[in-house]
């Protein structure tokens, strides 16, 4: 006879016994399926009280008069081997437990709907007085509006509170779509980074690991549940509008809601109130998100527990935590991007030459038919997010991949391969030749379906800009857009298709001596290098 036995988290927190927690159960099942025993416990308890368990429930199962299983089988190494060595007599297997975890669903579903039901803003370790505090700075940050000035939820702020322990986290504001208002808080970049790829790999139907973070959203009090609703009508709770209920929730890895901490009641407070206050001077938050502009700012905010000081920065990325390399090309390159204002093409080019031609001379290289792949990553890298490849991070090299390049880059889809192969070689040779801190990050975003990902969006031709579509429709019209008489012969023959504008007459103006202002001037000699780098590079 065999029994199934295994150890799951349950989806459900305790609270009131300090920090919330998710206790864990060890479930006793007969071959049929019937449960026989289970014992609960404090996360990393059970493993210790297994024997015990199991010889409690041969004593005494749920279903049946006492019997003892010939065989026993587990999906945990850990718990096989527990049991093996304090119940001898028993054949221990460690083999999948699928019983078990159909079991668990089924508890996690019943769980989740009673846990709708008992929602509540309260618990032993936050009153009324903590709740209504943080429902009025709640309704200063919903009347600040900050997600009609911050442009997209990867705009990031930096935070740090130190009284409350929270140091160079992530907040993201959200609901520029006008859905799930509010704003989520992450740990730091990499938890907000892994964030993101659970949703990337969540659009293509693959499952992904969320990292903890909070979130404060803003609902319709229709939407709320009834219990939530009759605490706010007791309590007498403010809110900015109807769809402005505030509600916060704490989100573990697997995706289970639980409590927010009174700790975590302070720190939303205190955000709320910080971000309202900083959005209100939408000219430089824009300037910080649009220009790349620093925005650092520290306020002083009164919350339910006392004054503290909250310090915001702005754009919070990837770079911001870097360090600086050790290797002295790369080093210039970082210090090139970290300066402030924009980066001298002067100064970047003969950097970027130097290390394309140690790529070239790389095993890394070998196979590739020529580098100039990398070339197009560091243009735009330049160009869009004033980083050089040092200090590019991987959502702006996502962004340049997957975004920039079907949007500006004249290319036919079948060179995705050559385009995704190429950058991968350059990172493998970045991350061996010189430890670059982001490598392993950036290669992940060219790894798995990446080449078939761009393929996709270099073939779809509403990605196309302007210039692009032109090119491209010049291209399969037969010309060779790679020549200047190429384009300037499509451009005639473009211009002859299109219907004579009606002419107006208008008074003569006098000419007007030309300004080039230093920025101008600047990006013409910019082109100029480029064009002149491009003329050495390989045809292809």
């Amino acid at each position: 006879m065999e029994w199934v036995g295994g150890i799951l988290s349950m989806p459900a927190y305790v609270t009131g016994e300090g920090e919330p927690y998710r206790p864990e159960v060890l479930f006793w099942m007969g071959a049929d399926g019937a449960a026989l025993g289970s014992t609960i416990a404090r996360p990393g308890e059970l493993l210790g009280q297994a024997c015990g368990s199991l010889q409690a429930t041969i004593r005494q199962p749920m279903i049946g008069r006492p019997h003892a299983p010939s065989r026993v089988r587990v999906a945990s190494p850990e718990l096989a081997e527990t049991l093996r060595a304090g119940m001898p007599s028993i054949e221990v297997v460690c083999a999948p437990t699928p019983e078990v975890d159909g079991f668990f669903e089924d508890m996690r579903e019943f769980l989740s709907e009673r846990a709708e039901d008992k929602q509540s803003y309260l618990s032993p370790d936050i009153g009324p007085g903590a709740i209504a505090s943080l429902f009025r700075a709640a309704a200063k940050l919903f009347r600040a509006r900050p997600w009609e000035v911050v442009p997209s939820d990867t705009d990031l702020f930096s935070v740090t509170i130190e009284d409350l322990g929270l140091e160079e986290a992530v907040v993201s504001v959200i609901g520029q779509m006008r859905e799930s208002l509010g704003f989520i808080v992450f740990s730091g970049f990499d938890d907000f980074r892994a964030y993101l790829e659970m949703a990337h790999a969540m659009e293509y139907g693959e499952e992904g690991q969320v990292p903890p973070h909070v979130v404060l959203n803003f609902d319709r009090g229709e939407d709320l549940a009834p219990g939530l609703r009759e605490e706010i009508v007791e309590h007498k709770w403010k809110v900015a509008a109807e769809n402005a209920y505030p509600w916060l929730i704490a989100m573990d890895d697997d995706m289970v809601a639980r409590p927010p901490s009174a700790r975590e009641v302070a720190m939303a407070e205190a955000v709320s109130l910080a971000l309202a206050k900083v959005v209100s001077d939408k000219r430089a938050v824009r300037a910080a998100f649009v220009s790349g502009e620093t925005l650092s700012r520290t306020v002083s905010v009164r919350t339910h527990g006392g004054n503290v000081e909250v310090k915001l920065r702005a754009p919070y990325k990837f770079a911001d935590v870097m360090r600086r390399p050790e290797d002295e090309l790369l080093a210039a390159l970082y210090d090139l991007a970290r300066s402030g204002g924009g980066i001298d093409p002067d100064a970047l080019e003969p950097l970027e030459d130097e290390l394309v031609r140690r790529f070239e001379a790389s095993p890394e290289a070998k196979g590739l038919s020529d580098t100039d792949a990398c070339r197009h990553v560091m243009d735009f890298a330049s160009d869009y997010f004033n980083q050089t490849i040092a200090t590019l991070d991987p959502s702006d090299l996502h962004a340049i991949l997957f975004e920039l390049i079907p949007r500006k880059v004249c290319i036919d889809a079948s060179e995705a391969g050559w385009i995704i192969e190429g950058n991968r070689a350059f990172y493998a040779f970045l991350k061996r030749a010189y430890q670059l801190e982001q490598a392993d990050d950036c290669l992940s975003v060219l790894g798995g379906d990446a080449v078939q990902e761009l393929e996709a969006a270099l073939s779809d031709s509403s990605n196309f800009g302007m210039a692009k579509s032109f090119m491209m429709a010049g291209l399969e019209a037969g010309y060779d857009m790679q020549t200047t008489e190429g384009i300037e012969a499509w451009r005639r023959a473009y211009n002859s298709q299109l219907p004579s504008p009606p002419r107006a007459a208008s008074p003569e103006r006098p000419k007007q001596a030309s300004k080039k202002p230093a920025a101008e001037a600047k990006a013409k000699k910019k082109t100029k290098r480029k064009a002149a780098r491009k003329s050495r590079k390989k045809k292809r």
